[in-house]
């Protein structure tokens, strides 16, 4: 009786090994390896120059100025995506300018402003490259914004 039990124990023990091993293999190479195999890496950004902007503030107290250098992150390699950009700058400024016109030194001066600034900026250049890619039919010049950074930034 006593060999029976062992035996019994010992068969126990192997089908909870074998399982325990199945599972960890399952863990190890079947979820995990998949799911990182089909994930598609990240597409290439470039950064291209929006360039200084300098704009009349909207302050009724005083004259004040702001003088602000943009550059942006767009998908793409390589010069060919930048010169798609480039030739498009002149409508992205002038909505910038626009926006920028509107403000005041006291929305653009104090905590987490200036990143509130770039994600209106962002929403703004986003807005106008979606307008643009309408007109666009080869996806290789269409313009995709990705952030927005500031590489100079002064009120007066």
């Amino acid at each position: 009786m006593a060999k029976g039990k062992t035996i019994l124990l010992i068969v126990i023990v192997a089908i909870v090994a074998v399982l325990a091993g199945l599972g960890g293999a399952y863990f190890l190479f079947g979820k995990n390896s998949g799911a990182a195999a089909k994930e598609p890496p990240p597409p290439p950004t470039v950064i291209a120059k929006l360039g200084d902007i300098v704009v009349n503030l909207a302050d009724e107290d005083a004259s004040r100025y702001l003088r602000v250098g943009i550059n942006v992150e767009i998908e793409g390699e390589g010069e060919g995506a930048t010169k798609i950009f480039e030739e498009k700058s002149v409508i992205f400024k002038d909505k910038v300018i626009a926006f920028l016109r509107s403000k005041e030194s006291t929305e653009l001066v104090g905590d987490n402003s200036s990143e509130k600034l770039k994600k209106e900026l962002l929403k703004i250049l986003q807005d106008t490259a979606a307008e643009l890619n309408k007109k666009v039919e080869k996806k290789s010049e269409k313009i995709v914004i990705v952030n927005v950074y500031f590489s100079d930034f002064i009120i007066q």
